[in-house]
């Protein structure tokens, strides 16, 4: 069976200088021959990383297994897929089979070679398949060469709360349990990764610093933010659904801790996962996109006089609602003639209601027409 020569992977353009600090932290677990988990957000770039690892560097023998690289979610195609890697020939095998051809592979190359890591990227994409059997299976192939095989696996959260508790019994537990964080990039870092995958031609030296600062070292929303359009960048769908992403994977106790700090109250007992990934440090967003998005996406609820006033409006989207009408729908009969119902009154509610954080989340805007009435158009 021949070895896998090294990938020729775009990742080693980075150079010898890339991601030091993660470099630097991946290699001292590696060198002690400690199998363990990547965790990270998602979207941050570890992919990228762990390419380089397998492209770049000589200090231990890399297998890479990227897991969207399958052609199904299934046990059967991870292990066709691992012998492949590993320069097996699947053929029509058993999973027995394959795996013994796997651990076969990994013997003939821990005889080789002083070193052998095995990369899973993106292993928690196969979370519907884990058993006790199948985590098993896999932690085993660390134990085919004592303290020459190293295994490697990414994730966007924990381990324990993806595996079934039953999948967990025995050695599972400890075995999954060993983590190493994967923070944002510098913006150095950030930098190179632009090399490999350039942003928009035209793009001014200014507005791209602005955005690695505004990006937080995270890859993925840097794009998105080189291909926005919006001057707002909230009011881009696709900023708000990296930062939706962000919250929708985080249990309720890190999502009301992230609550907590964008409103100024105390914080006494921060997760270890928000610090770990760097979703968070020293009480700051990675990016204050995500502070502003949580501020704006709050359960608000409408003062009395704000909300009779959007829903008149919101009734009439797009058409002019006069003044007469606004009196007579959010003033109540009582107010009629008494100071309330004055042009300033009604001028200072539009101004409530046009800097209310709900009208900015969702693109709200109140145009003025003079003399006339109000009205409501949407972003």
């Amino acid at each position: 069976m021949a070895i896998k020569q090294r990938y020729n992977f775009k990742e080693a353009e980075l150079g010898p200088n890339f991601a030091q600090d993660k470099l630097k932290e991946f290699k001292s677990l590696i060198d002690a021959g400690l199998s363990f988990v990547v965790l990270s957000m998602p979207g941050v770039g570890v992919s990228y990383f762990l390419k380089y690892l397998a492209a770049m560097q000589n200090f231990a023998h890399f297998i890479h297994v990227d897991l969207y690289n399958l052609p199904t979610l299934s046990q059967h195609e991870f292990y066709k897929l691992l012998l492949s890697e590993l320069g097996g020939k699947p053929g029509s095998k058993t999973d027995d089979q394959l795996l013994l051809e796997v651990k076969k592979a990994i013997a003939a190359l821990a005889q080789k070679k002083e070193r052998v890591v095995i990369i899973f990227s993106r292993f928690d994409q196969l979370k519907s398949q884990f058993d006790w059997n199948f985590l098993s299976n896999i932690q085993s192939l660390s134990t085919v060469v004592p303290d020459k095989v190293v295994l490697i696996f990414t994730s966007v959260k924990p381990m324990p709360e993806i595996i079934p508790a039953e999948a967990l019994a025995g050695g599972n537990l400890n075995f999954y349990s060993e983590i190493l964080y994967f923070k944002p990039y510098s913006k150095d870092d950030l930098k190179k990764l632009l090399e490999i995958e350039p942003p928009r031609p035209g793009l001014g030296k200014p507005t791209l610093e602005k955005l690695l600062e505004l990006s937080g070292g995270h890859n993925q929303l840097l794009h998105i933010l080189l291909s926005s359009q919006k001057k707002q960048f909230l009011l881009d769908q696709f900023v708000k659904m990296q930062m939706k992403e962000f919250m929708d994977y985080l249990n309720y106790h890190q999502k009301k801790t992230l609550q907590k700090i964008t409103q100024g109250k105390t914080v006494t007992d921060i997760d270890e996962y928000l610090l770990g990934v760097g979703m968070i440090n020293k009480l700051q967003f990675f990016t204050p996109l995500l502070s502003e998005y949580i501020k704006t996406n709050l359960p608000v609820k409408l003062p009395v006089k704000e909300a009779k006033l959007f829903k008149l409006l919101w009734q009439n989207m797009g058409k002019t609602v006069t003044k007469d009408e606004i009196f007579r729908e959010v003033w109540s009969p009582s107010d009629a003639g008494s100071e309330e119902t004055t042009d300033w009154a009604l001028d200072a509610l539009i101004y409530r209601l046009r800097n209310h954080p709900f009208m900015k989340t969702h693109g709200y805007i109140i145009e003025s027409h003079k003399k006339v009435g109000y009205t409501l158009i949407q972003s």
